[in-house]
Protein backbone atom coordinates (compact mmCIF):
# COMPACT_ATOMS: atom_id res chain seq x y z
CA UNK A 1 0.00 0.00 0.00
CA UNK A 2 1.43 3.31 -1.13
CA UNK A 3 1.98 6.07 1.13
CA UNK A 4 -0.61 8.93 1.47
CA UNK A 5 -0.02 12.12 1.95
CA UNK A 6 -2.03 14.93 3.61
CA UNK A 7 -1.80 18.81 3.18
CA UNK A 8 -5.04 21.31 4.01
CA UNK A 9 -6.68 23.46 1.27
CA UNK A 10 -8.30 26.62 3.13
CA UNK A 11 -8.44 24.26 6.37
CA UNK A 12 -9.68 21.36 4.46
CA UNK A 13 -8.12 17.83 4.52
CA UNK A 14 -6.88 16.08 1.69
CA UNK A 15 -4.92 12.99 1.26
CA UNK A 16 -2.48 13.05 -2.13
CA UNK A 17 -0.90 9.72 -3.49
CA UNK A 18 3.00 11.78 -4.79
CA UNK A 19 5.30 13.08 -2.23
CA UNK A 20 4.97 16.39 -4.32
CA UNK A 21 2.43 19.11 -5.92
CA UNK A 22 2.67 21.48 -8.07
CA UNK A 23 0.61 24.50 -7.79
CA UNK A 24 -1.69 23.92 -10.91
CA UNK A 25 -2.51 20.47 -8.98
CA UNK A 26 -3.19 22.19 -5.86
CA UNK A 27 -5.42 24.62 -7.70
CA UNK A 28 -7.58 22.16 -9.68
CA UNK A 29 -8.88 20.21 -6.34
CA UNK A 30 -12.44 21.34 -6.01
CA UNK A 31 -13.82 23.89 -5.79
CA UNK A 32 -10.71 25.23 -7.51
CA UNK A 33 -8.59 28.33 -7.01
CA UNK A 34 -9.13 30.59 -9.69
CA UNK A 35 -5.99 32.35 -11.44
CA UNK A 36 -7.38 35.59 -10.02
CA UNK A 37 -6.24 34.55 -6.59
CA UNK A 38 -2.74 33.45 -5.88
CA UNK A 39 -1.84 30.64 -3.88
CA UNK A 40 0.35 30.59 -0.96
CA UNK A 41 2.03 27.93 1.29
CA UNK A 42 2.27 27.83 4.73
CA UNK A 43 5.12 25.44 6.59
CA UNK A 44 5.22 24.57 10.07
CA UNK A 45 7.53 27.44 11.59
CA UNK A 46 7.76 29.30 8.53
CA UNK A 47 5.96 32.23 6.74
CA UNK A 48 3.40 32.27 3.84
CA UNK A 49 4.99 31.19 1.11
CA UNK A 50 3.84 32.51 -3.09
CA UNK A 51 3.74 29.23 -5.29
CA UNK A 52 3.38 28.86 -8.80
CA UNK A 53 1.80 27.43 -11.02
CA UNK A 54 5.02 24.95 -11.89
CA UNK A 55 6.42 25.18 -8.54
CA UNK A 56 7.06 21.71 -6.83
CA UNK A 57 5.94 21.67 -2.91
CA UNK A 58 7.34 18.21 -1.03
CA UNK A 59 4.25 17.10 1.68
CA UNK A 60 6.92 14.77 3.47
CA UNK A 61 8.92 17.58 5.35
CA UNK A 62 7.60 17.96 9.02
CA UNK A 63 4.06 18.94 9.87
CA UNK A 64 0.86 19.44 7.31
CA UNK A 65 1.45 22.09 4.44
CA UNK A 66 -1.56 24.54 4.56
CA UNK A 67 -2.54 26.38 1.28
CA UNK A 68 -4.48 29.27 1.06
CA UNK A 69 -5.61 31.56 -1.37
CA UNK A 70 -5.65 35.58 -1.27
CA UNK A 71 -6.35 38.19 -3.90
CA UNK A 72 -3.69 38.59 -6.43
CA UNK A 73 -1.02 41.12 -4.86
CA UNK A 74 -2.27 41.13 -2.00
CA UNK A 75 0.27 40.56 1.28
CA UNK A 76 1.18 37.10 2.58
CA UNK A 77 -1.55 36.40 5.16
CA UNK A 78 -0.21 36.17 8.94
Amino acid sequence: MSKKFKFKIENEMHDWDNQFITGAEVRAIPPGIPASMDLFVKRQGKPGELVDNDQKIDLDEPGVEKFYSQVANSTPGI
